[in-house]
C-alpha cells in the first residue's frame, strides 16, 4: 500500500499547508485532505502540481507504508 509523503514534505522544509496551497494553485481545502485524509485520493492533475511546486518527481510524493519511519525510507 502507498501514501502520500505531503505532511513529512511540508514539515522537513518548514512549509505551511496554505504556503503550499497558493505556490501550487491548488485549493487550501484539497491540500489540508492530502495531509489529514488517508483515504483522500487528489487527482493526477494535482499531484502534478504539488510535484511541480515542491520540485519532486510523482513517485517521491509517495512512500509505501512499510517503509514508514526507515532512514531515508521513500
Amino acid at each position: 500500500m502507498y501514501r502520500l509523503r505531503v505532511k513529512e514534505i511540508l514539515e522537513e522544509r518548514k512549509l505551511s499547508m496554505a504556503k503550499l496551497s497558493r505556490g501550487a494553485d491548488v485549493p487550501l481545502n484539497t491540500v489540508r485532505r492530502m495531509v489529514r485524509d488517508k483515504n483522500y485520493n487528489p487527482t493526477a492533475y494535482t499531484l502534478r502540481r504539488v510535484a511541480d511546486y515542491l520540485g519532486l518527481t510523482m513517485d517521491e510524493l509517495f512512500m509505501k507504508d512499510d517503509e514508514v519511519g526507515e532512514p531515508g525510507g521513500q
